[in-house]
């Protein structure tokens, strides 16, 4: 059998346990496959990524990034039907924060972070619901300079225009810029919108009682007005100096 069948039939065996019958993200069945075979990431990816096309009697793609064996999409759609009030309530911006927070923390795109959100810094589109820091510990014999990095989190019912005008806005003073959005139909307009700004982008869903986040883009590195910079760093200091040493000097 080749590495390809190989691959493809571990793909649909671990789909086809009772845990995954409302489906995997791509990401998270690329990471089990690895994980069970030992098999490279990227050959994984390249094996399974076409698998709905090239498959469609076993395996459906009913949302991007969502494998499933075909045969249990009245099953998803039966759960979706029972759940739809608490999937609701679980899109509703606030309570995606923290979740958003560590998600990123865990993947190093910041050294430190603090949930904001409000409009703390009085300004139209100025305030990010999450506010982190690259930086070094102060043991360290270099010190890079100080980046900053702030993230706009979206639940249910977004304007894509106010979302990316958002993340565009805090360009000015932050480093990096992420976008965090529900899954929806203009996800892939949003993307290539967003990669051509530079601007990072999650997307996330809520299963079984969790959030599940993909990142479908990194933002890369900016030089953000270091006038603005100052300015949004002392204001932090003077509304709520708590988070300030949280984020700068990683002091509770």
């Amino acid at each position: 059998m080749s590495k390809l069948n190989e691959i493809r039939k571990k793909a649909i065996e671990i789909l086809g346990r009772p845990e995954y019958k409302a489906g995997l993200r791509f990401s998270l069945l690329v990471d089990k496959i690895a994980e069970e075979t030992g098999d490279n990431l990227n050959t994984i990816n390249g094996s399974t990524y076409n698998m709905p096309n090239e498959m469609p009697d076993s395996i459906a793609r009913p949302q991007r990034g969502l494998f499933i064996l075909k045969k249990n999409l009245n099953y998803v759609s039966e759960k979706e039907n029972e759940t739809s009030d608490k999937y609701s309530d679980a899109f509703k911006e606030e309570s995606v924060y923290e979740p958003v927070k560590e998600y990123l923390l865990g993947r190093s795109e910041f050294t430190h972070a603090i949930v904001i959100g409000g409009a703390i810094f009085g300004k139209k589109w100025g305030t990010p619901d999450i506010m982190g820091a690259i930086r070094v510990s102060s043991d360290a014999i270099y010190q890079p300079p100080l980046e900053i990095v702030a993230v706009e989190v979206k639940g249910n019912n977004y304007s894509p225009v106010e979302a990316l005008g958002q993340a565009m806005a805090y360009k000015l003073f932050a480093h990096r810029t992420w976008l965090v959005l529900p899954e929806s139909d203009d996800i892939d307009r949003i993307e290539g919108i967003a990669m051509s700004s530079n601007i990072g982008l999650v997307v996330f869903n809520y299963k079984n009682g969790q959030f599940i986040f993909e990142t479908l883009n990194r933002p890369i590195t900016g030089n953000p007005d270091a006038e603005e910079v100052n300015n949004i760093l002392n204001v932090l200091k003077e509304k709520a100096r708590h988070k300030y040493n949280e984020m700068v000097k990683n002091e509770k």
